[in-house]
């Protein structure tokens, strides 16, 4: 098989998952007004947290708002990283795999389609999040260069993770089982990090988590790359690190997960 095949294989399989998503437009419509509500009610409910004692000076910013624009950035990738098993479980239940597994395509390509339209989606909401941002007053302050080093942390991150939810999917073959191990495998993560909370901040047990917590160095990159004037190169490039590194095992799992299905 030629590359060029092999390319127009994963194209035609990212096509048909992002035109899946465009047919069902209750499901589009949830998953962009979503982060919107998460945005406004959280920041509204949370905005007295500013005006804590050293939030400015941990920070770099005055504005809640302007902090808690990377977490909902975080939380709408770990949102749509979650929906990605949950359509796997829906193409093994309705047949549609084994009708892949039998097709004159090579199996990486089915796997590699999904990601790919997962990354779409993932932009997609991103850039929801970013426009309603710079409506409520948040500014880029790395500019040009920060934005588009922002969308590839939420591009990577968003596939990396994804590999948790596929491969949970690919275990259990049920999409409440998939559903339910991701949440609890994801959500905590978020508020156990600095992405809503400042580590200065954060109280008992939670900083020496936060430590350990792969979301605690995303959230640290998308804070510098929103706040910080000037680029912070080791801790954005720490970010990228990590993305590669939770990459690097989840998708490893999730592709030999992915060949003994394939296989069975």
């Amino acid at each position: 098989m030629s590359a060029g095949e092999f390319v127009g294989e994963v194209r035609s399989i990212a096509g048909r998952w992002i035109k899946k998503t465009l047919r069902r437009p209750p499901f589009l419509f949830f998953s962009l007004v979503q982060p919107v509500v998460w945005f406004v009610l959280f920041t509204a409910a949370f905005a007295s947290v500013a005006n804590i004692q050293g939030f400015k000076e941990s920070t770099g910013t005055d504005s809640y708002l302007t902090f808690f624009s990377g977490a909902v950035i975080i939380q709408t990738v770990l949102a749509s990283a979650m929906q990605s098993g949950v359509g796997f479980v829906t193409d093994m239940e309705s047949g549609f795999l084994d009708k892949l597994k039998v097709a004159p395509i090579h199996r990486s390509s089915i796997l590699l389609g999904k990601l790919l339209s997962d990354g779409a989606r993932i932009l997609l909401q991103t850039s929801v999040i970013l426009v309603l941002a710079f409506i409520l007053g948040v500014s880029i302050a790395t500019g040009i260069v920060g934005l588009a080093l922002l969308f590839a942390i939420a591009l990577g991150f968003g596939i990396a993770w994804s590999g948790i939810s596929t491969f949970i999917a690919l275990t259990t073959r049920n999409s409440e089982s998939t559903l339910m191990i991701s949440l609890l495998t994801t959500f905590p993560l978020l508020f156990l990090s600095t992405a809503v909370m400042p580590k200065a901040l954060l109280q008992g047990y939670v900083p020496a988590i936060a430590v350990w917590n792969p979301i605690t160095y995303i959230a640290d990159g998308l804070h510098g790359l929103i706040i910080t004037p000037g680029l912070n190169w080791p801790v954005v490039g720490f970010a990228f690190l990590i993305i590669a590194g939770v990459g690097f095992v989840t998708l490893s799992a999730t592709t030999i997960m992915f060949r003994r299905t394939v296989s069975a």
